[in-house]
């Protein structure tokens, strides 16, 4: 495995990063980055020039003797003012160590969309398996993806994120949900498992996609959410969000979504495209 120093490439618009700590990782790449230390005790708070997208990578140190899936999460601060939590699933990664051998989880990563001006951030450790979060900062752009109504479905139920309303819609257990779409196109699928009082813990479901009669299926893992809640279904909570693809070839396709493996009565589902 090659040994690399991954190094921050530090733009003029990010300014007085503190703290200043740093922690070398291998990684079987030849690409060198930096990654910056976030702690319980010491939150790493920096200055943007906007308008501009920052992406924030981050990654967990491993607990050694875990196999399961981690979660971590962070709390962004913008401007002194609003906050809000983020939340990461993770699993260990197997290119990838820090400097004295021990594993690393791999990398998740959010966007923060960098209004004009000054503005101050900060990044306060909420937490994680072991008492240290990664950091890696970037200037990248998200990818432009636009929602699009299903065909045929039973209701409607919206979700409160990032202060606005977003529209999910249900697939009961019983029931088929169905999306005509016309091809070329890449579908993004966004699912929350549908939580009432008696579910608890992490679940399993599967998502069935009948594409022109092909089936294929989509095993997901989930939790319930502690941050999103439905705004007119108050009896039910939704999951996490999972996400998955599916790349729809010239034509058109008539998808039909089944809900499967799973003892909770229904999901939602979001349909999003690629903007090109």
């Amino acid at each position: 495995m090659v040994k690399l120093l991954i190094l921050l490439c530090v733009f003029s618009q990010i300014k007085n990063i503190e703290p200043d700590k740093k922690w070398e990782i291998e990684i079987i790449t030849r690409k060198t980055q930096t990654y910056r230390l976030l702690t319980k005790k010491e939150p790493v708070t920096f200055t943007v020039e906007g308008p501009t997208y920052l992406r924030v990578y981050t990654r967990i140190f491993w607990p050694d003797a875990s196999k399961n899936d981690q979660i971590y999460k962070i709390i962004l601060q913008e401007n002194e003012t609003d906050e809000r939590i983020l939340t990461f699933e993770t699993k260990i990664s197997e290119s990838t160590k820090d400097k004295k051998g021990h594993s690393i989880s791999r990398w998740r990563s959010f966007y923060i969309n960098v209004p004009d001006g000054i503005n101050r951030y900060k990044l306060i450790h909420w937490s994680s398996p072991l008492d240290t979060i990664l950091l890696k900062f970037a200037y990248e752009s998200p990818k432009r993806w636009v929602d699009v109504p299903a065909t045929e479905y039973n209701s409607i139920l919206e979700v409160i994120e990032e202060e606005r309303i977003v529209k999910y819609y249900e697939l009961k257990k019983d029931k088929e949900l169905l999306l005509k779409l016309n091809g070329p196109v890449k579908l993004k699928v966004v699912s929350r498992l549908n939580y009432d009082e008696t579910l608890l813990g992490k679940q399993t479901y599967t998502i069935l996609v009948e594409d022109n009669g092909k089936e294929t299926d989509f095993p997901l893992k989930c939790y319930k959410s502690e941050t999103i809640s439905y705004k007119n279904r108050k009896e039910i909570v939704p999951s996490n969000g999972r996400n998955f693809y599916l790349n729809l070839d010239r034509g058109l396709h008539t998808l039909k979504f089944k809900l499967r493996g799973t003892v909770a009565s229904s999901a939602s589902l979001r349909f999003l495209i690629e903007e090109k």
